[in-house]
Formats: structure tokens, C-alpha cells, sequence
């Protein structure tokens, strides 16, 4: 009987247990984060390249977005687009009247610097576009000003028998160093090539392209756009 007893007790204590440690491991909902969306973004077609630009802020430098469009490695139109916008606003640019309500608001980025508005970062962002034969690009000084354009692609297909079609990625350049006046590459934008041997579309190789840019999307690709800025000091 007492044994029995005793195996009730301990039949009962590991019930209890199990109990316990099935309710430890609940599941329970939480709300989505930006993190859970950007997969989905990005499968979506939506794609976008962020750049610090903070440390021009000691002085007022004027950027322009130009895009370079090259077919079969050669370029045929040259600053295609091309915007220019001003990586701060002083608030001495303003009327008198005007800097004495922005200063009394507290309504500027850097009143001690006399900075009424600044951009710390600027971005190239991919959008998609419900017509295959354009993608649109919008390039962004934070807060300064943006543009939008689209972006002419061209068809391509693996062999005769298969359909033509739209394949296009991007990839950011390495940007080795700064030389005002000069065109910036940001980021590569272009067709899929055709693999000869084994007769499909391909886009593969290094994550990053050389400034210079001798990567294998550059000598394979029959159409792509460079994407960039020139910085220019203002005089």
C-alpha cells in the first residue's frame, strides 16, 4: 500500500512537471517590426543603398545625382539625369524677420552652427513599376531635396525558342575615396547575360563592384546604369 502510495506521489510530481514545462513554451503574437517587412520589400522589388554623408556638414557642399546609361559596355548617355541639391540651409539665408521666428520656434537642426536644415545621409532607392519595361529610381538627400526618374530596361531571352523578358539587379560600387568635382559611382544597375554555355540568364559575381569598374557584371552585362553624384564645394 505504501508503495503504492508512492507511486501515486511521484506519478503526480512529474505530471505536474511536464504540465509546467509545457506551459513555459508558449507562443504568443507579437506585433511585425520594419525587420519583418524589408523581406518582404525587397521581394517585392523595392531596394535601397544608404550613404553617410555627415561629415561634409562642416561646410555647404552642392550634390549632384547623375545616372550614366551603357549599352554593350559603351556609354550612350552621358548625366542623363541630373539634379542638384544643397546638403544644408543657414539660417542667415532667410530674411530677418524669418531667422528671429526660427529661432524662437527651436525649429533649427543646429542653431549654435547657424544651420536651419542638413543632410546627414543620402539614398539610392529602387521602386518598382507595375510596367516591365521601366524601373523606377529615387535618389535622396535626406531632407533636402529628392528625385525620381525612370529607368528605360531592355529585353533579353536565353535562346530563340524562349520568351523575352526583363532581368535586372543592382549592386553598390566601393567607394575608394572623395575627389570633389569628379562623378561618383554609387550603385550598378543591370541586365542579366545570357550564359552561352549552358543557355540561361545568369547575374552573379562579388557583392561590390570596383570603382574602376572592371567586375564581371561590367564585361558581361549588355545594359546597365551607373548611378552616382558629383560634390561640389560652394564657391
Amino acid at each position: 500500500m505504501k508503495n503504492m502510495k508512492k507511486l501515486v506521489c511521484i506519478f503526480s510530481l512529474l505530471s505536474l512537471w511536464v504540465a509546467t514545462s509545457v506551459s513555459a513554451q508558449s507562443l504568443k503574437k507579437q506585433e511585425a517590426t520594419m525587420e519583418d517587412y524589408l523581406p518582404l520589400l525587397q521581394a517585392s522589388g523595392y531596394q535601397v543603398y544608404s550613404f553617410d554623408i555627415s561629415d561634409f556638414l562642416d561646410d555647404t557642399y552642392h550634390f549632384s545625382f547623375k545616372i550614366k546609361e551603357y549599352v554593350n559596355r559603351e556609354e550612350v548617355q552621358r548625366d542623363g539625369h541630373s539634379s542638384v541639391f544643397p546638403n544644408r540651409m543657414m539660417i542667415a539665408e532667410f530674411p530677418e524677420e524669418s531667422q528671429k521666428r526660427i529661432l524662437e520656434k527651436g525649429s533649427a537642426a543646429d542653431p549654435e552652427k547657424g544651420i536651419y536644415s542638413q543632410a546627414k545621409k543620402m539614398t539610392v532607392g529602387f521602386i518598382p513599376s507595375k510596367v516591365d519595361s521601366t524601373q523606377f529610381v529615387r535618389l535622396s538627400l535626406d531632407g533636402m531635396g529628392e528625385i525620381r526618374t525612370p529607368l528605360k530596361l531592355k529585353p533579353l531571352k536565353a535562346s530563340k525558342d524562349d520568351e523575352l523578358s526583363y532581368n535586372y539587379k543592382s549592386r553598390p560600387f566601393v567607394i575608394d575615396k572623395f575627389e570633389e568635382g569628379k562623378f561618383i559611382p554609387l550603385v550598378f544597375f543591370g541586365s542579366y547575360w545570357v550564359d552561352e554555355e549552358y543557355g540561361f540568364l545568369r547575374f552573379c559575381g562579388a557583392m561590390e563592384i570596383g570603382a574602376d569598374m572592371g567586375q564581371e557584371y561590367i564585361e558581361s552585362t549588355p545594359h546597365y546604369y551607373a548611378i552616382g553624384v558629383e560634390i561640389n564645394k560652394k564657391k
